[in-house]
């Protein structure tokens, strides 16, 4: 199961005394330091850049720069970054026709690689191959470009999706993420998480980014514990010859159906793929007998027969 990640956005702190917020987010607890970096084409604003990071990793050493690059060209950046003392890189799926690409560029500087996709991006636009590529998969839950947004729980079911598909990969949700949304991030199975304005404005940072942390913590826990009450049982009857064909040809389209991206037909939760699957044994157990596969972290990939 993904490690939780509080990784506060430097875009909601003094930015007179940068060198100081960040030193006093870590020193609060803070696990990262999120850098949004913008072009002004990208999005309508512009945002540090690269001598900036050089100089907080130079003033905070021990810093881990989540830097998030609302750029038209990230290929372009990608060395510059490194160079400054970035940790990871992620770029915006919408700003490339070559997201590979970008991130084999990333990857060869040593970063972690990460992609970005916008509320208007549909979560199956996200690639097996190029989950499997990258470090951490960013869900804007805000449109990018300014902080202070309202968080867009409709969202949700994006996020749920994505850990569904790929239950190893760090998901990270941004914007108007706060103690009042949390909940909802971390349900829907997002274990980094980045907040400005409800971590740099508080009276005690440190008590919110332990707040974020638990909650997080909690929900991965509850989701564990309802996984652990679906029972593998590998000495049950295997259905007729009539299910069994059916139940194949129901495994070649969700293959299907994964290869190509498309997203997953039962429930829009983790939550959802665990009710399915009760519905699933409840059913076996009132006549119909049959196997039930595993399910992997948090991700509820199913074997259904």
């Amino acid at each position: 199961m993904p490690k939780v990640i509080i990784a506060p956005s430097v875009l909601a702190s003094d930015l007179g005394n940068l060198n100081y917020e960040c030193r006093r987010m870590i020193d609060d607890g803070a696990d990262w330091l999120h850098m949004d970096i913008m072009d002004g084409h990208f999005v309508p604003n512009i945002v540090m850049g690269a001598p900036i990071l050089q100089s907080v990793k130079k003033a905070v050493p021990d810093i881990f720069m989540d830097c998030h690059m609302m750029v038209t060209e990230p290929e372009r950046w990608v060395k510059d970054i490194a160079e400054a003392g970035g940790a990871s890189y992620t770029f915006h799926l919408e700003a490339t026709d070559d997201p590979l690409d970008v991130v084999r560029l990333i990857k060869a500087t040593g970063m972690k690689a990460s992609v970005a996709i916008n509320p208007g991006t549909p979560a199956s636009e996200i690639s097996d191959e190029l989950a499997e590529a990258v470090d951490m998969i960013l869900v804007m839950t805000v449109w990018p470009g300014a902080g202070g947004q309202s968080f867009m729980k409709e969202l949700m079911p994006k996020v749920a999706e994505l850990r569904a598909r790929f239950p190893h990969v760090n998901i990270e949700v941004d914007g108007g993420v706060a103690p009042k949304t949390i909940k909802y991030c971390a349900d829907a199975g997002a274990n980094v998480i980045v907040a400005g304005t409800a971590v740099f404005r508080a009276e005690s940072p440190r008590d919110v980014i332990a707040y974020l942390r638990a909650e997080c913590t909690a929900a991965q826990e509850r989701i564990l514990q309802e996984r652990q009450t679906l029972i593998y049982d590998p000495n049950a009857d295997v259905v007729g010859d009539d299910e069994d064909q059916e139940a194949e040809e129901r495994r070649k389209e969700a293959s299907a159906g994964r290869r190509s991206g498309a997203t997953t037909p039962v429930g829009s939760t983790p939550r959802s793929y665990l009710r399915h699957l009760d519905r699933r044994r409840s059913s076996a157990a009132s006549g119909k007998s049959g196997k039930f596969g595993q399910l992997t972290d948090l991700g509820m990939t199913l074997k259904l027969v």
